[in-house]
């Protein structure tokens, strides 16, 4: 949900920032809350739902069992996030999750300005095997940012990797945050 957040940021204060990167993140648009992204048809076959562990409405936030030992429950979450990473990576990374992620950020809305967020540079990172976040909405996020502010379109930048590139090819997702500053 750190896309969420960052867009947040920038509508609220985007002479912070000098550039708005969307590593294969949610860029909601205006007053629409991630939610109504997860659950989408655009984000159809995604694997973070199968790996929940608790009705987030009834605990307030999405909960993973981090720690668990069924391999068939570890291969879901190295899958749904880490797909193309080396499995010990993949492993490593899990253990640094964190096990309750807050629903209110999914729940949450931002409303856009041209002036805020939509005077911000923004480049898109799409993964073509994301299977946290689809890539039919991952352009989708691309097309509604742009038909809302047409004069600052997204800069677009893909990879054919999985939710996780900068473990599963950190150089090429360093060279493209470096090309933009």
């Amino acid at each position: 949900m750190a896309g969420t957040v960052l867009t947040r940021a920038a509508q609220q204060h985007p002479e912070l920032i000098a550039h708005a990167v969307y590593l294969t993140a949610f860029m909601p648009a205006s007053d629409i809350p991630a939610v109504v992204y997860i659950q989408s048809p655009e984000n159809a076959g995604e694997l973070i739902g199968p790996c929940l562990q608790a009705d987030p409405a009834a605990i307030g936030a999405l909960r993973f069992d981090l720690a668990s030992d069924d391999a068939a429950y570890r291969q879901r979450l190295r899958d749904a996030f880490f797909g193309d990473a080396d499995p010990a990576v993949a492993d490593a990374a899990i253990g640094l999750l964190t096990p309750d992620a807050p629903v209110g950020i999914a729940l949450g809305v931002t409303g856009l300005t041209r002036e805020g967020w939509g005077s911000v540079p923004r480049t898109y990172v799409t993964c073509a095997r994301d299977m946290a976040i689809r890539p039919t909405l991952q352009q989708k996020f691309i097309a509604d940012a742009d038909t809302a502010f047409p004069d600052n379109t997204t800069s677009v930048v893909a990879l054919d990797a999985s939710h996780s590139p900068f473990l599963s090819m950190p150089g090429r997702v360093a060279d493209i945050v470096t090309k933009l500053t």
